[in-house]
């Protein structure tokens, strides 16, 4: 996982190594670190995408995503080239699947 500066300036060099598969940026993690907590469409984030990105496809890699769950932005990174895609975690599907439950249960009675 990237969740640091320095992880987006290495990405070249971690995507060369024998047996890593995919490098998955940690977005929130990565906002944190650089000091804009919770902006996942900063200008400066857009670029460690495009940056991990390039470095993915020139090693043979997967460029994964992880804490971008708006759809609209989660297409905006997959169309940058973003292949290994975390689209949610477990508390947000278990809310989700909760809120549907309810939903179904209220429409009952």
């Amino acid at each position: 996982m990237l969740e640091s500066p320095t992880a987006i300036e290495n990405a070249e060099a971690i995507a060369a190594i024998e047996g890593i598969d995919a490098l998955l940026i940690g977005t929130n993690d990565l906002c944190m670190e650089m000091g804009i907590p919770g902006q996942l469409d900063h200008p400066e984030i857009e670029a460690a995408y495009r940056e991990t990105i390039s470095a993915c496809k020139k090693h043979n890699k997967y460029p994964g995503m992880g804490g971008v769950y708006a759809p609209a932005l989660m297409k905006k990174y997959i169309d940058l080239g973003s292949r290994f895609i975390l689209a949610g975690n477990d508390l947000t599907f278990m809310l989700e699947g909760a809120r549907n439950q309810a939903a179904t249960v209220r429409a009952m009675a």
